[in-house]
């Protein structure tokens, strides 16, 4: 029985040795499964991420030059870095000046029947007017 790789989409013969197998061998397929394993291994498991936190932070401090010097030899990572870091910062004093409107599914027309009118609830949270995860409610006249 033949599957399907759920990164690329290729069909796959699963190898009888691995049960439920969802992956096929490619090189970034394989890649992606190890991700997506991690994720979920840092989300879930707090001993994972306290050792891996903690390993990060001792290689930091052996080598606490590290950044610095790859930032001296790739000046165009940096100029790049440096773009894209004022862009976010514009962005995030837009949102706190109330600039931001709305975005993605709060931008939907609501629909309109003879037996009411559906709408979307949405939080404010500050001056943000609508995020993703509004609330679809449907409002009956009576």
């Amino acid at each position: 029985m033949n599957g399907i790789c759920i990164h690329c989409g290729k069909s796959i013969k699963p190898n009888p040795r691995v049960k439920n197998q969802r992956y096929c061998s490619e090189k970034a397929c394989q890649r992606a499964r190890r991700a997506s394993w991690q994720r979920q291994k840092m989300a879930n498991d707090p001993d994972y991420r306290e050792n891996k936190e903690r390993c990060q932070r001792h290689w930091h401090n052996c080598h606490s030059g590290y950044y610095k010097e790859y930032r001296d030899k790739h000046p165009e990572y940096t100029q790049r870095n440096n773009a894209l870091q004022q862009i976010r910062n514009a962005k995030r004093r837009n949102d706190k000046q109330g600039k931001m409107i709305a975005k993605l599914d709060s931008l939907l027309k609501p629909y309109y029947s003879r037996r009411g009118a559906i709408f979307r609830l949405i939080p404010q949270h500050g001056r943000l007017i609508a995020k993703l995860d509004s609330l679809r409610v449907k409002l009956v006249p009576i």
